[in-house]
């Protein structure tokens, strides 16, 4: 809406460099003592009258005021085009990370499942060798005591997905969260990523990031709109033309006639000047008072800015801090762009390192856990050691599978400032 509304200021500001062509017509009933505009003369009846004008105007020289606004309100519109990009932006990060959430949440609840089959196989299997006197009951109820903790964490591993699941669905606006299903690509992380060094992601953004190239907009539309406040200071030359026409009841058409009363003798000539009498007739026609009321004027006008309690002066330098304040704002969006990527590309590379970390951490007490399960099953290892195993090599795929979506969406992001399409 915003964008549309900053379109249609540049529209309206682009207009205004142009003439204006106004019309007025107007239809009026006088009653009682009046001049009539166009006989000049009083009425005492009621009398009709009828206007027609067109006026036009063009600003000759106003201080660039006009064609500045125009730009400040370009750049300004175009600014808002960027803008809705940084939005979009926005939304598609904010989808990516939820969309990683769920894939993660999915890989944890089926790890849950996972260790809760297996316990619940353990606990089946002690219940047997207590039952033939080979492992003590404690070791049955520590098992128990495992296989319940581990159904607490597939049911937390269950609503967590759920929650990440409507996240995802609302950001997607999506009613139905029952229907909605998502597709679980394959990925495999390569061991040596070959990514571009900030710098070179930076020298990418620059050019390409809206929130960068509004800025600049914002700066350039700040600036158009100083020497717009400029021009305010000096005199602004208008040219005016009108044209018009009306018309009058009240104007009538009139006859003279003479009467045989001598007004005077012409000396040296036969003929005798006798007294006239005008006599008024009807109402002359609409289409020819028209006519003969047809007018015309046009001049120059020149309105030279002294005094204007101060509003003038300080529109200007409000408009000198204004640009000011978004040149800083431009600058600080390029440091901060480049602060946003060294902090994405070390990110990144640390999750790199923490997920193959966790892969060998993985590996080894995947070992352990067979290696504890082997002597547990034949009352060489007590229920605490086997529990202790499990438990450890349980929280490092946790551990290895948030740091894979971690360095997948730490990928993604430099992915997002190189401009990059967000996918998997």
């Amino acid at each position: 809406m915003n964008h549309q509304i900053a379109q249609n200021n540049y529209t309206a500001s682009k207009g205004n460099i142009y003439p204006t062509l106004n019309g007025l017509a107007s239809h009026t009933y006088n009653v009682g003592q009046t001049i009539d505009p166009f006989t000049n003369t009083f009425a005492n009846s009621e009398v009709l009258s009828e206007d027609f004008y067109l006026s036009s105007s063009f600003t000759v020289f106003g201080g660039m005021q006009n064609i500045n606004t125009a730009r400040q309100n370009k750049a300004t519109y175009e600014a808002s085009g960027y803008d809705v990009d940084v939005s979009k932006n926005t939304l598609a990060l904010n989808i990516a990370s939820n969309y990683l959430q769920v894939l993660l949440d999915q890989e944890l609840l089926e790890q849950a499942k996972e260790q809760h089959e297996v316990s619940l196989q353990q606990v089946e299997h002690t219940q047997k060798l207590v039952d033939v006197g080979n492992l003590a009951k404690s070791n049955l109820l520590d098992i128990q005591a495992q296989e319940a903790n581990d159904e607490v964490t597939e049911i937390t591993a269950q609503n967590n997905l759920d929650i990440a699941m409507l996240t995802l669905a609302q950001l997607l606006d999506i009613d139905s969260v029952q229907l909605f299903k998502i597709v679980k690509p394959e990925i495999t992380l390569p061991a040596n990523p070959a990514l571009d060094g900030p710098e070179q992601v930076y020298a990418k953004a620059i050019t390409t990031q809206p929130d960068i190239q509004s800025a600049e907009l914002k700066y350039e539309s700040a600036e158009d709109a100083k020497q717009a406040a400029t021009g305010a200071l000096y005199p602004k030359l208008q040219f005016n033309a009108t044209i018009g026409t009306g018309y009058s009841g009240a104007s009538k058409q009139t006859y003279t006639t003479y009467n045989n009363d001598t007004l005077g003798y012409i000396s040296g000539s036969p003929l005798v000047a006798k007294v006239p009498t005008e006599t008024e007739g009807n109402t002359i026609p609409w289409g020819q008072q028209l006519n003969q009321n047809f007018n015309k004027s046009f001049g120059f006008r020149l309105n030279i800015p002294i005094f204007n309690g101060l509003q003038t002066n300080m529109a200007y330098r409000n408009a000198k801090l204004n640009a000011l304040y978004a040149y800083y704002n431009y600058e600080n969006s390029e440091i901060t762009l480049r602060k946003n990527i060294q902090q994405a590309y070390a990110d990144a590379m640390g999750a790199l390192k923490r997920y193959h970390a966790t892969e060998k951490s993985v590996n080894s007490l995947q070992e352990a856990y067979n290696y504890a399960k082997e002597k547990f099953d034949v009352g060489m290892a007590t229920a605490l050691d086997y529990n202790t195993a499990k438990t450890n090599l349980t929280k490092a795929e946790s551990d290895m599978a948030q740091a894979k979506y971690n360095y997948i969406f730490k990928i993604k992001v430099l992915d997002y400032y190189e401009g990059k399409p967000l996918k998997l």
